[in-house]
């Protein structure tokens, strides 16, 4: 991967790495996250030990990348998933998370600016998609912030318990 593109001087975006699984098993087995991401049951780290070392590096055969937020000394910071690709549209959603001590600090938009440039001068894609469910203030303002444009509500679309939550299209034309 280009490093021009996936760094800058606050954070980089890095491929998964084996020794990550761990890293990556705390994060999807935030529960308040889960309704967010449409997850029924946390992944085991076994799962993520096996995404990890059988890390597709090919987004357009996997359909996806995910690359690990590091500071300038490699701690990880977070994680940012370009996922739902098509070749063929030139599309993608874009999911962006944060771990709690870093939130507030210009990561997570730093996170999405890199992501941006990854899509547009290594995949080629013209858009790019965020769904945001209802209440999650801080994803709504970061899209926005970054140029996203509402495109549309999917109405009680998200079912947890016996709650509903709307789903809010974000997307963002890259050329």
């Amino acid at each position: 991967m280009n490093k021009r593109i996936l760094s800058n001087q606050k954070i980089t975006l890095r491929p998964v790495e084996p020794d990550d699984a761990d890293f990556m098993w705390c994060v999807e087995s935030d529960s308040l996250q889960w309704i967010q991401n449409s997850l029924v049951a946390p992944f085991s780290r076994e799962n993520l030990l096996q995404y990890a070392m059988h890390y597709e590096a090919d987004p357009y055969s996997a359909g996806q990348i995910r690359l690990i937020i590091t500071d300038s000394y490699g701690k990880r910071m977070g994680i940012a998933d370009i996922f739902e690709l098509s070749p063929q549209h030139r599309t993608a959603k874009v999911g962006i998370y944060v771990l709690p001590a870093f939130r507030n600090t210009g990561v997570a938009m730093n996170a999405l600016t890199l992501l941006e440039d990854y899509a547009i001068h290594l995949l080629n894609l013209r858009q790019l998609c965020a769904e945001i469910i209802d209440g999650n203030d801080v994803s709504m303002y970061l899209f926005l912030k970054a140029g996203y444009e509402w495109s549309g509500t999917l109405r009680n679309w998200i079912l947890s318990g016996k709650e509903s939550f709307s789903l809010h299209l974000l997307q963002k034309e890259l050329i």
